[in-house]
């Protein structure tokens, strides 16, 4: 089994337990520097040079300037992308069927989008980095709101209207700039009767917050999780809490501080069961950092192997119709 750790930097924050993979991966990628502290059962903390493992990672990890040149070209990759999906029909942007169903569309959505995700910036990464990620993320979010309308009306889902692209410069030239999509430039699309819809709240708003709620107790707080395709990579995406690691990570407006005892109550949709499990708060975003997700990191404690199992099932099933 491999050994976990517990890991301080200057900023006073703390991750734990976490792999030394997953410490690698954070210390090459730039998102986890100036450690300060570490631990293997997070109560007994000494300085890195007293983990020659952790030392080594550190040592060598890849130089400020190499990673920022490195996601520099990155933000470019990323624009090409983006200005391949301009245009594009909704059915070949996300490879599934022409006339799919709007779970269809909400399925692929997810799975491209999280590509995109702020959280996967570190917080002094390049900023062509930053804006290139943001860009497209909201570009699909746009885009998915979109195809909830055409499909609502009863119509088959279209492209967006076309925007101008802001060209890219050339590497000997200034930095990339960001694509920019300025709603006073976007084509008027024809008038069309109004289509009878559900109300825009009872759409998703691709916020992971509207499937939580807590609610504080004497001696813990209850966190309930309405869990269904949309936000069902809540148990797998988190490089720290996961299924495999045995937690959730559950982005929230409201943040729980580290060591916080929680109940989460997961409700799942199809089938539908109720499972509650306790645990503990490892991980936690304040909102410090507003590239990254609010939210806590829960790592449960009373996740029993047929729940467990359950979970396993209904995510291989949302992967099946992706």
């Amino acid at each position: 089994m491999a050994s976990s750790y517990w890991i301080g930097d200057a900023e006073g924050r703390v991750l734990g337990p976490v792999t030394l993979d997953v410490v690698q991966e954070l210390v090459n990628t730039g998102r986890l520097q100036d450690v300060t502290r570490a631990s293997i059962d997070g109560q007994r903390w000494g300085p890195p040079e007293q983990f020659p493992e952790i030392l080594a990672l550190l040592l060598h990890a890849p130089r400020p300037e190499v990673l920022l040149e490195l996601e520099r070209k990155e933000a470019g990759r990323v624009w090409d992308q983006l200005r391949g999906m301009q245009g594009k029909a909704p059915h070949e942007l996300f490879h599934i069927e022409q006339g799919a169903s709007v779970d269809a569309y909400r399925n692929a959505f997810f799975k491209l989008v999280k590509r995109f995700y702020p959280d996967r910036v570190r917080a002094q990464a390049h900023p062509d980095l930053r804006r290139a990620y943001s860009d497209a993320f909201q570009f699909l979010s746009r885009l998915m709101v979109h195809i909830e309308n055409e499909l609502a009306a009863g119509r088959a889902a279209s492209a967006m209207p076309a925007m101008r692209v802001t060209p890219l410069s050339t590497p000997a030239a200034k930095p990339a700039q960001p694509v920019r999509f300025p709603a006073s430039e976007r084509p008027k699309p024809a008038m069309r009767p109004l289509p009878k819809s559900p109300e825009p709240a009872a759409r998703p708003s691709y916020d992971a917050a509207e499937f939580i709620g807590l609610e504080r107790r004497d001696d813990r707080v209850e966190v309930t999780v309405k869990v269904n395709a949309r936000n069902s990579a809540m148990f797998t995406q988190h490089p720290l809490v996961n299924l495999q690691s045995g937690g959730v990570f559950l982005a929230c407006h409201t943040s729980l501080p580290l060591g916080t005892p929680v109940e989460v109550v997961f409700r799942f949709d199809e089938p539908e069961r109720e499972i509650k499990a306790r645990g503990r708060v490892i991980l936690e975003n304040a909102g410090a950092d507003p590239r990254t997700p609010v939210g806590f990191g829960v790592r449960l404690v009373s996740f029993r192997d047929s729940e467990k199992n359950f979970v396993q099932a209904f995510l291989q099933r949302v992967a099946a119709r992706r």
